[in-house]
């Protein structure tokens, strides 16, 4: 059975590990130490009344992740960031139900944007962001990767 909960301190570790095997996976290259010190940046700062990092968990195992951070320079704005779910639960709605708590957490904590960047590697996932009501609002160029941006105007 799946549950979905707050991510406990720790748990850092295989949270950074199963993020880092996903980008493995999806980007075909390493990118562990980006990986590690963005998780790191965020607890560091991380207020559970305005921040979000919920796991998704099979047999007591981490299967999935997503974090919710006040990051952006807007006040009313929350970054989505590091939705991974390992491949082997992909195509179950773990990623949709998520996305579906996290948007509800900002709506609560009184955000009315939640913002994601995510590169055209993670087709499967823009196309879920786009059912889920995202707007795509830009693209640009990180380290020769398009990157689009999505808004979900709560």
């Amino acid at each position: 059975m799946m549950v979905y909960r707050a991510f406990e301190p720790s748990e850092e570790e295989v949270a950074v590990k199963l993020i880092s095997e996903v980008y493995r996976e999806v980007l075909g290259r390493e990118v562990n130490k980006f990986i590690r010190d963005e998780v790191r940046r965020i607890l560091d700062k991380f207020d559970s009344s305005r921040d979000l990092f919920l796991v998704a968990e099979h047999d007591n195992e981490l299967v999935g992740t997503v974090i919710l951070e006040h990051g952006n320079p807007e006040p009313d704005c929350c970054n989505m960031q590091f939705l991974v779910v390992r491949s082997d639960h992909r195509g179950h709605g773990h990623g949709h139900e998520m996305v579906t708590q996290a948007v509800s957490f900002a709506r609560e904590a009184g955000y009315k944007t939640v913002e994601l960047n995510a590169t055209a590697d993670f087709d499967f996932a823009l196309a879920m962001y786009e059912r889920m009501g995202f707007e795509h609002v830009d693209t640009y160029l990180w380290q020769e990767n398009e990157v689009y941006t999505f808004d979900k105007f709560l």
